[in-house]
């Protein structure tokens, strides 16, 4: 009775042997190339720049770009870059209009995207157009780093 389930256990494992090695294969050549932390940020043919800091943040030294685009009048696009990679899984870019406290986000924060070196995000700026930057770790559920972000013009 034993024995016949041994050998199915058996062709199972050596079927296993093969097939699991070539879809890990697959999985890793079918998997998206990750931006470096250098990629150059989108330039618009329409954009200018608004304003360049790399003192903005409070814990890292990240470049930060604000542009202006003259076909989308009113929105203010924010290109975020670290000079140094970032050691911190799964980062959210948030923009409040409240300073977050310690650890942890304010109510009114909204999410602007996941954080990637180089790329352009939209704002979604208040009527006083400032306010805070916020970089999340959402594996941590803390506060990465905070920046403020004075009266945008």
């Amino acid at each position: 009775m034993i024995q016949p389930l041994r050998t199915v256990h058996r062709g199972a494992f050596v079927a296993l042997a093969f097939v699991l090695p070539v879809v890990i294969v697959a999985g890793i050549a079918r998997r998206h190339p990750r931006l470096l932390s250098s990629a150059a940020a989108v330039q618009f043919s329409s954009a200018h720049l608004l304003r360049r800091s790399e003192s903005l943040w409070s814990k890292h030294v990240l470049r930060t770009e604000f542009y202006s685009d003259s076909i989308r009048t009113g929105d203010i696009d924010v290109v975020v870059g670290p000079s140094e990679d970032l050691n911190e899984p799964d980062l959210l870019l948030y923009w409040s209009v409240e300073q977050p406290a310690s650890d942890s986000l304010p109510a009114s924060a909204r999410l602007v995207g996941p954080f990637i070196a180089g790329k352009s995000f939209v704002l979604p700026l208040n009527v006083d157009r400032s306010g805070y930057l916020v970089l999340f770790s959402l594996p941590h559920q803390t506060v990465f780093d905070v920046a403020k972000v004075e009266k945008l013009p």
